[in-house]
């Protein structure tokens, strides 16, 4: 008998279902722990295809009841003193109400509550003085995710919240103007019950929507791993006279790598061995994990040429590739940096152009938005194709932006793909913010997705500190723009700018083109020597729906691909902005 493909997909979902019930799991006692095996099961029980036609239904009748219970409890967790009503909101457009919210006894009033944005449905349930357990958003990723406030059944009682799970998120007063997403903390309430005002207000960040995530989840990466090792390319996190770092991918299957590498033109050739981190993206269902490399080779000679390859003893090695120590002298380099480039095959095919024009350039820079979503890997694997290999020879010194560094769970994919300088500010995580030179100038690569006013000391220690004769900063949010005025960069950096006089600001995220006038607390200075010139640029085409004017702007472009080269020799600079094609967009001089 033949069937619909719709009714064939039921039949095969639903014998899916009996065989998976009749496994054991081992479910223990977190939503991640759960989810790593769910996800695993569905792989094995399911085709690709089938994958994307996942349901809430049938998840619920995939899972087992322990499965649903640890879902229902685990997602959020603290304890009361007092008996208590715990409030919560709802985004009211999430077509699916989670599973576990009726289950478990809330009631949906007629509250609601507003930010600019969301509506949010208000649910509400009594508790007992003890452990209170919330569940998942549900498994659709739906962003605004749901947020409690709690308040005591009795006016008079003194309410204490302890032992919250997680822990990381502060409690807060549930009022108009509080935010609840830390990741888009200018998202405040503007419309709250006059019953609910004065609770203890749970912050969370939107990026608590992925725990759960199944319906529409699956994703396959272009790119596969295999074998062969690829994604080759160099970084420092050491001094760029005597060191480099190479990074690298393969499957699973390579458990071990190395880089052999020696002089040009030399045959002695040295080894270093590699460390492995195995890397995981849970929903890419075409290659889950793969194995990353890292070797370190140190006690380089300046100004030296030198070829290496990468590999396994048991494996397949890569062909040559070359790169460049930095010289021992002050005699001049020069380097490109681009504004975001969104993983684009645009702004791939312009690096290589740009390298084939600029073959001399000691190393590359990217401010920030390297991808489009930092979360998914399948979009890093694109990033390193469409580069064509460019960093294989120039390094990578790049900065996070808001892409890469999403719905406030930071950038830990980020972190695992590049091997950095680790001496940014204390407390903070490692490799985001860093600081590194070469040769007579100072290169400051802030993160500014991270507290802007936890990284000052930071960057005046630096810049004060600094005796170098050029001094650059690069971080993504531009402090000039027509559309966000980035108070707080301009009044905790921008003033350290002033007073330690940085000579070039390099920025990207608003996807347009703009160089300013030198700028000293706001105004428009005459010569580079007296004020700091800001630069944002975009490597992928871009739209402005508006295009107001700026005054302190000396040249401006709507769009992209560009990409900008800098020269120093001396007390000279020589900024030029090209686009792919080559022709000069933008120039300028500057000469101490």
């Amino acid at each position: 008998m033949k069937f619909p493909p719709v009714l064939k997909n039921l039949l095969f979902l639903t014998f899916s279902f009996l065989s998976c019930k009749n496994e054991k799991v081992n479910n223990s006692g977190s939503v991640k722990m759960v989810m790593d095996e769910v996800v695993t099961r569905l792989y094995k029980n399911l085709k690709p295809a089938q994958l994307d036609t996942i349901s809430e239904k049938y998840i619920m009748t995939f899972l087992t009841k322990d499965e649903l219970h640890t879902l229902a409890t685990k997602f959020w967790n603290f304890e009361v003193n007092v008996p208590v009503t715990v409030s919560l909101m709802r985004d009211s457009a999430q077509k699916v109400i989670p599973f576990w919210i009726e289950e478990s006894g809330f009631k949906k009033t007629g509250m609601i509550v507003k930010n600019e944005n969301y509506t949010y449905e208000v649910w509400q349930k009594n508790f007992d003085p003890g452990k209170i357990e919330l569940g998942i958003n549900g498994f659709d990723k739906n962003r605004p995710v749901y947020f409690i406030s709690v308040g005591p059944q009795k006016k008079d009682d003194e309410l204490k919240i302890t032992n919250v799970i997680p822990s990381e998120f502060p409690l807060m007063t549930m009022k108009k103007g509080a935010f609840t997403y830390h990741d888009w903390d200018g998202l405040i309430l503007t419309e709250v019950p006059e019953s609910l005002v004065g609770q203890q207000l749970f912050t969370t960040v939107r990026g608590r929507a992925r725990e759960a995530h199944l319906v529409g989840a699956f994703r396959k990466t272009l790119f596969p791993s295999s074998t062969n090792p690829d994604q080759i390319m160099l970084t420092w996190s050491d001094d760029p006279k005597t060191s480099v770092n190479i990074q690298w991918r393969t499957n699973m299957e390579v458990k071990n790598g190395a880089v052999k590498y020696w002089k040009n033109n030399s045959a002695d050739t040295l080894i270093s061995t590699a460390s492995e981190f195995k890397m995981e993206d849970r929903l890419l269902q075409n290659d889950r994990y793969v194995n990353r490399f890292t070797a370190k080779l140190r006690g380089l000679k300046p100004g030296t040429e030198y070829q290496y390859i990468v590999g396994s003893k048991t494996e397949k090695w890569s062909v040559p590739a070359n790169f460049n120590t930095e010289t021992a002298t002050n005699d001049g380099f020069s380097f490109i940096w681009f504004g975001d480039t969104h993983k684009s095959p645009i702004w791939g095919d312009m690096a290589q152009k740009a390298l084939k024009a600029h073959p001399e350039i000691s190393f590359f820079d990217i401010a920030g938005d390297l991808v489009s979503t930092g979360l998914n890997r399948d979009e890093w694997d694109e990033l390193w194709q469409y580069s064509g290999g460019v960093f294989q020879s120039k390094p990578l010194m790049p900065v996070p932006g808001n892409h890469d560094s999403q719905d406030g769970l930071g950038a830990g994919m980020y972190q695992e793909m590049f091997s950095l300088p680790e001496n940014g500010p204390k407390g903070l995580p490692k490799e985001m913010t860093y600081a590194f030179n070469y040769q007579d100038a100072l290169f400051l690569m802030i993160d500014a997705t991270l507290s802007v006013p936890d990284q000052s000391a930071w960057v005046e220690e630096k810049l004060k500190s600094s005796k170098s004769k050029w001094k650059f900063v690069f971080f993504h949010f531009p402090p000039y723009n027509f559309v966000e005025p980035y108070d707080e960069i301009r009044k905790e950096w921008g003033t350290l700018f002033d007073k330690y006089h940085v000579d070039m600001v390099m920025n990207g995220h608003m996807h347009y083109y703009l160089r300013t006038k030198p700028m000293n607390d706001g105004k428009e200075m005459k010569t580079p020597a007296e004020g700091t010139i800001y630069t944002m640029s975009i490597s992928i085409p871009g739209k402005q729906e508006e295009w107001l004017a700026e005054d302190y702007a000396v040249v401006r472009y709507k769009d992209g691909p560009l990409y900008q080269h800098i020269s120093m020799k001396g007390n000279t600079l020589i900024y030029k902005c090209f686009d792919p094609a080559g022709n000069v967009k933008d120039e300028f001089k500057i000469v101490k």
